[in-house]
């Protein structure tokens, strides 16, 4: 008899954790932050403290009670605080891998937890981006997830390094008598995957998070297709967008997006301003093609053009720095006078050492022709207004989904202030969900056609319910089942 146990996200967007057990082995699908519960202690100035490890984190909840589980520095910091809920570091793995469906860190972030030795199976592009978001941010205590300081050691003494085993799944890894088998499927980062698990005890198929009116729809119809063949005997399906008929918005291809900015493209005289997710490279996709079609230069970060650069080594459709319409945003640091010594970061100087000068500008070299630049610029970018300091005339396209926290919602206020200020309001929602509509999540339930239908992911899973009767398992955190 095999087993699932829900630790997190069975009836919220994010924190999925989900533990799946058979005869021979035992793995984790994703183990990611929860940012609604995260969010009921913590807020951009109040974050767990670092020098208290995994405590604090523990204390409130926000991370499962498993020995065995978690990196040995910590559960030690945990234990001289005067726990030993979670051992002393020297049990033995408690389970085997974690297999990894996407970048997004509500399914990724806490594997920084996690003993060093647990090998995390993902796609070689999940590789890519998590490896180059962490190299060229800041990443922090909670989501650090390839090399991280070791606690609990003094400051003056603490030079060992760890690291976290990555490996790229190609298609099938066998855990034991166990088959997990990864198939790419569409969503709103590229190298995401849906999962299959085959084993003596039965077929367990878990979607991650996946669409159909993507770019890529021909990937998750493959994996639908797949995962019917083996006639699963449990589905664990994300329901993300699973709402009432009246709060549903039109759904929009990426195609829609296109055409849709288009129409801003051509209208608009001034600077062309776009912001989007960072992992979302078939929408940065989608604008440097319409600047190319406005004829315009397409004007991205340091950051963006790094990222883009890493995953091109596994998806071969990434555009390269020597794009003829792709330029980059040479932002202000340290001394502020851009002196090549302000920017001193590894990253920074590799990337910039193969970028042409040419290709490399300045607030002020837009400024002087803003007509001729589309430029992203991101939430935290918005500071950058006061060196733009666009014309009327000028436009803001929001490609990201709409606030539905109300941190989301200050924040989104607090950006209309900005573009108020700065000659861009009202701004342009133009966007694609990287979920899939109720409709089509109905079409993949019925395609697969498994035996129990569990939904995660969502906070409307009696919709399932009132689709497909009884076949539906509701399960809330820490719920088991069994197959």
């Amino acid at each position: 008899m095999g087993r699932i146990i829900f630790f997190d996200g069975a009836q919220a967007i994010g924190g999925t954790k989900i533990f799946l057990e058979t005869s021979y082995k035992k793995f984790f699908f994703d183990f990611g932050l929860n940012y609604k519960q995260r969010g009921m202690y913590y807020e951009e100035f109040l974050n767990p403290r670092v020098a208290n490890g995994i405590g604090d984190l523990y204390s409130l909840g926000l991370v499962p009670l498993i020995k065995g589980l978690y990196r040995k520095d910590l559960v030690e910091m945990l234990n001289k605080n005067g726990s030993a809920d979670l051992g002393d570091g020297s049990e033995e793995l408690s389970v085997d891998a974690v297999f990894l469906s996407h970048a997004h860190f509500d399914h990724s972030a806490y594997i920084s937890f996690l003993r060093e030795e647990l090998p995390i199976y993902t796609s070689s592009t999940t590789i890519a981006i998590l490896k180059a978001m962490e190299e060229s941010g800041n990443p922090t205590f909670e989501n650090k997830m390839f090399e991280f300081k070791r606690r609990g050691v003094p400051s003056s003494k603490n030079e060992e390094k760890g690291t976290h085993i990555f490996n790229a799944i190609e298609n099938t890894e066998v855990i034991g008598n166990t088959y997990v088998l990864g198939f790419p499927v569409d969503h709103s980062v590229r190298g995401a995957l849906g999962f299959v698990v085959e084993s003596s005890e039965g077929s367990v198929v878990y979607t991650g998070d996946l669409r159909l009116h993507g770019k890529r729809s021909e990937e998750t119809i493959n994996f639908v297709e797949e995962a019917r063949k083996r006639k699963p005997d449990v589905l664990v399906i994300e329901g993300t967008n699973l709402r009432q008929d009246s709060e549903v918005k039109e759904f929009w291809t990426e195609q829609q997006v296109f055409d849709e900015a288009y129409k801003i493209f051509k209208k608009t005289q001034k600077l062309i301003i776009t912001d989007f997710s960072i992992r979302d490279t078939d929408r940065l996709l989608t604008f440097l093609a319409l600047s190319k079609v406005t004829g315009r230069k397409f004007v991205i970060s340091l950051k963006d053009a790094y990222l883009l650069d890493k995953m091109k080594e596994s998806v071969m459709d990434t555009p390269g720095l020597d794009d003829p319409n792709i330029f980059f945003y040479l932002e202000k640091h340290e001394s502020g006078t851009y002196d090549e010594a302000d920017y001193k970061r590894k990253w920074m100087k590799e990337l910039l050492a193969r970028i042409p000068k040419n290709k490399l500008l300045k607030a002020e070299d837009i400024r002087a022709n803003e007509g001729e630049f589309a430029i992203t610029l991101r939430f935290f970018d918005l500071q950058e207004l006061i060196d733009l300091r666009p014309s009327k005339g000028s436009s803001y396209i929001h490609s990201s989904s709409e606030a539905h926290s109300e941190e989301q919602k200050i924040d989104e206020r607090r950006m209309d202030n900005w573009l108020q200020k700065f000659n861009l309001y009202p701004r342009f929602h133009v966007h694609a969900s990287g979920h899939a509509k109720k409709e089509d999540l109905f079409k993949i339930v019925d395609e697969i056609n498994p035996k129990v239908i569990v939904p995660v992911h969502t906070e409307h899973p009696e919709i399932y319910l009132e689709q497909f009767g009884k076949r539906v398992k509701i399960v809330k955190n820490l719920d088991k089942i069994e197959f």
